[in-house]
């Protein structure tokens, strides 16, 4: 059986994304619960899936949410209850985004929304039925305001990609076709 390796550079990466999505996701507006918070974490999920690819996402977007939910400087560990639902939602969310990162080879940006449409759809389907197990069917209300908080996402990730990829002069950090 073959097993499976991550490189140094690798490694670094997701150090470096999973602290940046952490810092992001502290960058928050509380919610009643069951509605947890809005953040900017999901930009930094978005970007790090479709600059680095679905190893780095995988890791780094399971990792850094994950501890936010264990402890963060604003609610301490008031959301540790999602931490288990946070590293498998949270990990997907990443390894999507870096998989369908280049869906249609000659479309880039179509191929980038449809991974961020099917990311956020994953994601806030499969905190529904966890935040459902906990609560009931007051879950609902998450679907109705999750997505278009996820809209707002979206857009703002997208010339913000843009302006990432002119200054650093290139379409992906981790090529498409390695690791995928």
């Amino acid at each position: 059986m073959a097993m499976f390796k991550i490189t140094s550079q690798e490694a670094a990466f997701i150090s470096v994304m999973a602290a940046l999505i952490y810092v992001a996701t502290s960058i928050a507006i509380p919610m009643p619960r069951p509605l947890g918070i809005w953040h900017f974490g999901d930009i930094m999920t978005f970007i790090t899936g479709i600059l680095f690819g679905p190893i780095v996402a995988l890791f780094a977007s399971a990792i850094g949410p994950t501890l936010f939910d264990i402890w963060n400087p604003i609610h301490g560990s008031a959301y540790v209850v999602y931490a288990p639902a946070t590293l498998i939602i949270r990990g997907s969310m990443g390894w999507i985004l870096g998989c369908l990162r280049a869906v249609f080879k000659d479309k880039r940006q179509i191929s980038e929304i449809v991974a961020m449409v099917v990311a956020v759809t994953v994601k806030n389907f499969g905190y529904f039925f966890y935040d459902y197990y906990l609560y009931g069917p007051v879950a609902y209300l998450d679907l109705i305001t999750f997505f278009p908080a996820d809209a707002l996402y979206i857009l703002v990730t997208i010339p913000l990609l843009k302006t990432l990829r002119r200054l650093i002069n290139r379409d992906y950090i981790i090529p498409i076709g390695r690791r995928e």
